[in-house]
C-alpha cells in the first residue's frame, strides 16, 4: 500500500537536518506556477531518468506531489520497481499544501535566486545602474565589463564591450588584464549571477571597485539601451590554468576564511560507500573541448551555475557535495563557500585529479535499434502510423508533421491511438523518446519508429508540414515556462514582471526556509 504523508509532517521534515528529496513530478511548465520553495522538478515525462541523477541513493526518504491527479502513485510503482525503499505521497498534492496555508513559488530556481537576493541584502554588494554605466562607457572610462554567464548565454545578448566568463572563472582571469584603478562590473542576463559573480570577486579579495549592474541585460533593456548580439568576446587564456604558489595560497585564505574540508580519494571512497548518505561529486569547471576533464565520468557543472540553479542539480536536502577543480581548488573553494552558505555540507577535492577518472563509470545510454530509425528521405512511407510528437509543445505549434499528435508522457494513459497501427515517435529529447516507447510498449502491439526530428531537414517536405497556433490550448502546454521565454525575447512587460518577482522572493518566504540561509 503506497504510504501519504500531511502537507504538516513534510513541512516538519523539512526544518530537520534530514535528508529529504521534496520532488514535484508535474511537467516543469506546472511547477514553474507554483511549487513548494524546497521541492525539485522531476516531471513525469523523464522521471526514471531525472530521479537518478537528482537521488542518487534509493534508501534516503523521498516526498512525491503532484496536481492530486493519481500521477504520484504511477511515480511512486515506478520508483519502488526502481529500488527506492521510502517513498510517500503527500495528502492532495499541491492542494494539500495550499489547505495547510503553505506558499507556492512561480518561477524556476527558487532558491538559488532567493539566495541572491539575501546576498546582496546581507552583505550590501554594491551596483550601478544601467544609465551609469551607459555614461562611463561613452565616456570611456577605466572600467571592464565581464558577463558571469556561459558563452552560449552571452552569444544570445550582451552589454556593449562585455567579456564573457563565467562567475568562478573570473578571479583568475581578471588580475592579467586589468590595473588596479580599473573599476569592474558584473553582470548577467538578470540578478542572481550579477550580484553572487561581483560578491565572489569582493570576497576573493580583490583591490578594485566591484560593482554587479543592477537587473543585468534585462534591465538595461528596460533603461531603452542596445544590446549587442551574437559576441564571442572572451579572456585569452581562462580555459587552463597551472597551479602556482599565488593561486595556492589564496586557495588556502579562502578555504580558512569559510572553514571548508578537503577531501582526499580515500575519503570519498568512504563517503559513497556510506549509503545512509547521499554523496554528490561535481566537476565545476569551464572547460574547452580539449581539457582532460572532459574525461572525467563525474558531472560537469560549472560552479556559476551550480549555485544559479543548485535544484536542477542537487535533489536533496540536506546532503554531502564534493567538488572538484582542475587543481587550483581557487574555484572549488569559492563555489564551495557558497553552496555551504545555502546549507549544504561541502568538501573541495585535494588529490591529483588523474586519479578520480578512474573511480566513476560512465553511465550507458539509450540507443535505438538501428532498424527502428528512419531517415527523413523515408518518412513518407510512415505518415499512416499514429504519429506522436514528443518535442516540446512550443515547438510542436512552430512546426509539425499533418496528423501527428502532439504528446506528453503525463497525458498518454488519456490518449487514444488508432488500432493495428504501429507508431511513429518524433523526438529531440531521446530520454522522453526512450520512456514513451516502453510505456507504448506495455500496453499496445504495434511495432515503434523513431524520426529525430531536424528542422533543417524536414522543411524540403513542406507538402506534410503544418504549423498551429490553437493546438494544442495553451492551458495544456505544461512542458513550457512561458514567462521565461517571453522576457529573453524582448518582452518587457513580462521582464519587469520577472525582475519584481525576483527582488520579492524574499518576502515571500517564511522563517523556516530563510533559515537555510547562513551568510557568512
Amino acid at each position: 500500500m503506497q504510504s501519504k504523508i500531511t502537507a504538516k509532517a513534510t513541512k516538519n521534515l523539512l526544518s530537520s537536518s534530514k535528508e529529504l528529496a521534496f520532488v514535484d513530478i508535474r511537467e516543469i511548465g506546472q511547477h514553474s506556477k507554483g511549487h513548494p520553495f524546497f521541492s525539485v522538478s522531476i516531471p513525469f515525462s523523464v522521471f526514471e531518468i531525472k530521479i537518478q541523477e537528482l537521488i542518487p541513493n534509493k534508501n534516503i526518504d523521498i516526498i512525491l506531489f503532484d496536481e492530486n491527479d493519481d500521477l504520484s502513485e504511477k511515480a511512486y510503482e515506478i520508483a519502488m520497481s526502481m529500488g527506492y525503499k521510502k517513498i510517500f505521497i503527500l495528502e492532495d498534492g499541491v492542494h494539500g499544501w495550499t489547505d495547510e496555508g503553505y506558499e507556492l513559488f512561480d518561477g524556476i530556481n527558487v532558491p538559488s535566486k532567493a539566495f541572491g537576493e539575501w546576498v546582496e541584502i546581507k552583505k550590501q554588494t554594491p551596483h550601478i545602474k544601467p544609465y551609469l554605466l551607459s555614461k562611463k562607457i561613452q565616456k570611456k572610462q577605466n572600467i571592464i565589463i565581464v558577463d558571469g554567464r556561459p558563452l552560449e548565454e552571452f552569444k544570445r545578448m550582451n552589454i556593449p564591450n562585455a567579456i564573457c566568463c563565467p562567475n568562478m572563472e573570473i578571479p583568475l582571469n581578471i588580475s592579467e588584464f586589468i590595473d588596479k584603478k580599473t573599476e569592474i562590473i558584473i553582470n548577467c542576463a538578470g540578478r542572481t549571477r550579477s550580484i553572487i559573480g561581483a560578491q565572489n570577486l569582493i570576497n576573493y579579495g580583490i583591490k578594485n571597485s566591484v560593482k554587479a549592474l543592477e537587473n543585468g541585460t534585462q534591465g538595461w533593456f528596460l533603461a531603452n539601451l542596445e544590446l549587442e548580439k551574437n559576441q564571442t568576446r572572451q579572456f585569452k587564456d581562462q580555459k587552463v590554468f597551472k597551479k602556482n604558489e599565488t593561486i595556492s595560497n589564496k586557495a588556502s585564505q579562502l578555504i580558512k576564511k569559510y572553514g571548508i574540508k578537503k577531501v582526499s580519494l580515500k575519503q570519498i571512497n568512504i563517503f559513497f560507500s556510506d549509503k545512509t548518505r547521499t554523496t554528490y561529486i561535481f566537476d565545476i569547471t569551464t572547460h574547452s573541448k580539449n581539457s582532460r576533464c572532459n574525461d572525467l565520468n563525474i558531472k560537469n557543472v560549472p560552479g556559476g551555475q551550480l549555485i544559479q540553479a543548485t535544484d536542477n542539480f542537487i535533489g536533496v536536502q540536506n546532503s554531502r557535495i564534493i567538488l572538484v577543480d582542475e587543481g587550483d581548488l581557487i574555484r572549488s573553494s569559492m563555489t564551495a563557500s557558497w553552496l555551504k552558505q545555502m546549507g549544504y555540507e561541502v568538501y573541495v577535492f585535494e588529490d591529483d585529479l588523474d586519479y578520480i577518472n578512474y573511480f566513476f563509470e560512465k553511465k550507458s545510454k539509450f540507443v535505438i535499434p538501428k532498424h527502428q530509425i528512419i531517415s527523413i528521405s523515408e518518412i513518407k512511407s510512415y505518415l499512416s502510423f499514429n504519429i506522436l510528437d514528443t518535442r516540446n509543445s512550443h515547438d510542436y505549434k512552430k512546426l509539425h508533421f499533418k496528423r501527428s499528435k502532439w504528446i506528453s508522457r503525463k497525458n498518454l494513459r488519456f490518449t487514444n491511438f488508432r488500432e493495428k497501427r504501429n507508431f511513429l515517435i518524433i523526438f529531440d529529447d531521446l530520454n522522453k523518446a526512450e520512456l514513451i516507447s516502453k510505456d507504448i510498449s506495455s500496453k499496445y502491439n504495434g511495432e515503434i519508429f523513431f524520426y529525430e526530428f531536424k528542422e533543417n531537414e524536414v522543411i524540403q517536405f513542406s507538402d506534410f508540414l503544418t504549423k498551429s497556433s490553437s493546438s494544442p490550448k495553451k492551458s495544456e502546454c505544461i512542458d513550457f515556462v512561458y514567462h521565461t521565454y517571453k522576457r529573453h525575447s524582448g518582452n518587457k512587460n513580462h521582464a519587469k514582471s520577472y525582475l519584481k518577482w525576483e527582488k520579492e522572493l524574499l518576502q515571500r518566504m517564511d522563517e523556516q526556509e530563510k533559515r537555510k540561509f547562513k551568510v557568512f
